[in-house]
């Protein structure tokens, strides 16, 4: 076991330790050996013992107060660290006997007797004295105009091998850029090629170092503008890559089906996908914001019989025909073609309708924007496109035509077969013009029909068919004068007129009356025919 002492160094003796240092500091004080004094070598000496003994006396009192118990936790403490010193002295001691035996032995084959003092004995006594040893495995040689020749073959073959690995590498790098050349190429072709096709190709403004591209409409909502522009990546090919977000990543389309009761009548096309990226996104964007425009008007026209189901907008008619409103996703190519219905013409215009009256939607917001200088303070959402109303308007005044067609045909025919000359005629206005913002004006404000019927020579009115997206179509009754002209006054204006009759208008005008509905002026034109009838055979 080894033991430390943890005491401080005892101090330099002050005092001359030789007689040639005595010697040596008696010479350096003025006057030497010749200054010197028995008695003042004396009073020296006295003063230095009272002196040590003043210094024992405070060592005493300093004692005196060492033995005063410290605390505990400080002595553990103390303990502690002296514990850990002796540990690291130890460790340390340990290491070094191990190079010490370590190099003994090393050592012990050239110079036994040397080694064997510095060798711990119990390593000698197991392994003995020269078991380990070192030699030298090569003896440097002698730098001779050979091997300067040789050395510099090999410096020289070193330098061709490393030009020879810099050629290479400008070779992978010259290949490399040659393909990154063809790539670049590829991608910016595709680029100019998009360009010229009428998109708008421009630095994508989260990220300039990125072409994108603009497929939307400037006048769509706020949600499908944002997802109207897309980065357009180089893909691993070089060819463009568009980066589309999840509304447009899908094909898809609205369709519109017809039918009566579960038997579909007809059902709009569906496009295969376009190998055009940009312009699929486009449809795609396009049909997403139609749906959710269906999807907010028909959440107002509940007193239209239109309603909302889980995955379409239902529109039932009044002859039992419903019209269906859905986003699909588009079938791939291979997809067989479904046989074809006698209503499909019928939904495919219906289709068409919807994106012409939301193309004059958004045209009508480009409008405001020019027209607005100042940005509005109302950021609330603005009020649903009308898309399904006009369509519903439109296909109810066309069911009230049909139906006032067909009643008086059937009036004409019993006066015909009585040999009256009765007949009808029906006049619609022309629709002007082919442009969207003619086609979406006539839609919006559809125009009216206009029957002129004979019942007899003298008996003749007009009815006006105008519709109302609010009220539906209300017929108008004018009566006209007589055909005839031995005869100056309508018979009808004395036997059943209408019932806002004033006589006190002209004959043209007069006799004015809006009716509710189609069967309040068929109940009108039934009483009509035979007082008319009446009148001429009188």
């Amino acid at each position: 076991d080894t033991s430390f002492s943890l005491q401080p160094p005892p101090p330099p003796n002050p005092g001359p330790s030789t007689i040639a240092e005595f010697i040596q500091r008696v010479n350096r004080k003025p006057g030497g050996f010749r200054a010197l004094d028995e008695a003042d070598i004396r009073r020296q000496i006295e003063a230095a013992k009272a002196n040590k003994d003043s210094q024992d006396i405070d060592v005493d009192m300093d004692q005196d107060l060492d033995d005063e118990e410290p605390p505990r936790d400080e002595i553990k403490e103390i303990q502690d660290a002296r514990n850990e010193i002796l540990k690291s002295f130890a460790m340390a001691h340990g290491t070094a006997s191990a190079m010490v035996d370590s190099i003994s032995l090393l050592v012990s084959k050239e110079i036994p007797r040397q080694a064997s003092e510095t060798l711990n004995a119990g390593l000698r006594n197991e392994v003995g004295i020269g078991t380990l040893g070192a030699t030298t495995l090569s003896a440097p040689t002698a730098l001779t105009q050979s091997r300067v020749r040789d050395n510099k073959v090999a410096a020289m073959g070193m330098r061709l091998q490393t030009f020879n690995k810099v050629a290479d590498a400008l070779e992978a790098s010259a290949t490399r850029l040659d393909k990154e050349n063809g790539l670049e190429t590829t991608y910016w072709e595709q680029v100019r090629e998009t360009s010229e096709r009428g998109w708008n190709v421009f630095r994508h403004p989260e990220d300039r170092h990125v072409m994108g591209v603009k497929f939307g409409f400037s006048g769509a909502a706020p949600e499908f503008k944002a997802n109207s522009i897309a980065p357009m990546r180089r893909a691993d090919d070089g060819t463009v890559k568009l980066e589309l977000s999840r509304m447009t990543r899908v094909p898809k389309r609205l369709q519109v089906t017809i039918k009566r009761g579960d038997v579909i009548l007809g059902q709009s096309r569906l496009p295969r996908p376009s190998h055009d990226d940009v312009k699929e996104a486009r449809d795609t964007v396009f049909a997403q914001e139609l749906w959710h425009e269906v999807n907010r008007e028909g959440r107002s026209l509940f007193s239209h019989k239109v309603r909302l189901g889980k995955d379409s907008v239902d529109y039932y008619e009044d002859d039992g025909k419903t019209m269906s409103f859905s986003l699909v996703t588009l079938e791939p190519d291979d997809t067989p073609t479904p046989e074809p219905r006698p209503a499909d013409a019928e939904a495919e215009h219906l289709y068409n309708t919807l994106q012409i009256l939301l193309i004059h939607a958004h045209q009508q917001n480009d409008i405001k924007r020019s027209e607005q200088a100042v940005p509005s303070a109302n950021k609330g959402p603005p009020p649903p496109y009308q898309l399904l109303l006009p369509i519903i308007t439109y296909r109810r005044h066309e069911q009230t035509v049909r139906r006032c067609i067909d009643f008086l045909t059937s009036i004409s025919r019993v006066l015909h077969s009585a040999g009256l000359p009765a007949s009808f005629t029906l006049t619609e206005p022309p629709i002007t013009g082919s442009s969207t913002e003619s086609l979406a004006a006539t839609l919006l404000n559809p125009p009216g029909a206009e029957f002129d019927v004979t019942l007899t020579p003298a008996a003749r009115l007009r009815i006006c068919l105008y519709p109302s997206p609010l009220f539906g179509t209300r017929p108008q009754v004018f009566l006209l004068p007589p055909a005839d002209t031995a005869t100056t006054t309508n018979p009808l204006t004395v036997a059943y007129p209408p019932l806002s009759y004033d006589p006190a208008r002209p004959a043209q005008t007069t006799a004015e009356h809006l009716y509710d509905t189609p069967a309040h002026l068929f109940t009108y034109l039934s009483n009509a025919v035979p007082r008319a009838l009446a009148w001429h055979l009188h």
